[in-house]
């Protein structure tokens, strides 16, 4: 079965601040003339990590599709990009053609695994859809808990320390090294070194065969 997940909106923040990475970086908090390039370098590096991970790190609005429902593995849908925070919604086209809302308490979410998983509640089965592609949507947010205790919010409270540590490390090798091709410097052991940090955070288990 094939799975297409998709980032509809978010993330309001990313895990760091521009205060944070310029203190990484050893740039004085007054000097300005970098700040759109390290704000850019910030974003790529949460994406890439993202990518690595398999992992949403801050709070995003997602939206999985999926030709039909699954019927292996009791029907179970696995939620891409976790940690998952809630399901907002389960659509489907139904078999005369026409969209519909699934009830909440037609299935259940497993929140506590990674990836999350959704199954249709007890002695149910999810109902027919018209076969076409995207017939099934479940709409979700993704991403590590925060902290809003305070002002302003701390989106990246949740997110595990070693994948702060090798956003930084990924961070200083970026803006230390703009170009595609880097001649004459040996850039191996950092590579070891953030994949190392991010090796035991990755999710691979969410692709499922119909």
């Amino acid at each position: 079965m094939r799975y297409v997940a998709t980032r509809v909106s978010g993330p309001a923040e990313e895990p760091i601040t521009r205060g944070e990475a310029k203190l990484h970086l050893k740039i004085e908090s007054g000097q300005t003339d970098d700040d759109e390039l390290i704000d850019a370098l910030v974003s790529a590096d949460r994406e890439a990590c993202e990518e690595f991970t398999n992992r949403c790190l801050v709070w995003s609005n997602w939206e999985l599709r999926l030709d039909e429902f699954p019927t292996d593995l009791d029907g179970e849908i696995r939620l891409p990009r976790p940690p998952l925070r809630q399901v907002l919604a389960v659509r489907y086209v139904d078999a005369d053609g026409a969209k519909q809302l699934l009830g909440s308490g037609n299935y259940l979410v497993d929140d506590r695994s990674e990836p999350a998983r959704v199954r249709p509640a007890y002695g149910l089965q999810w109902p027919a859809t018209r076969q076409q592609m995207g017939a099934v949507t479940v709409e979700y947010v993704a991403g590590y808990p925060i902290d809003d205790a305070g002002s302003p919010t701390d989106w990246s409270a949740g997110v595990p320390k070693p994948i702060i540590a090798a956003l930084k490390l990924q961070l200083g090798h970026l803006y230390r090294n703009r170009e595609a091709v880097n001649i004459g410097n040996i850039v191996t052991e950092l590579d070891l070194a953030v994949r190392w940090l991010l090796w035991q955070h990755r999710v691979t288990d969410y692709l499922i065969s119909a």
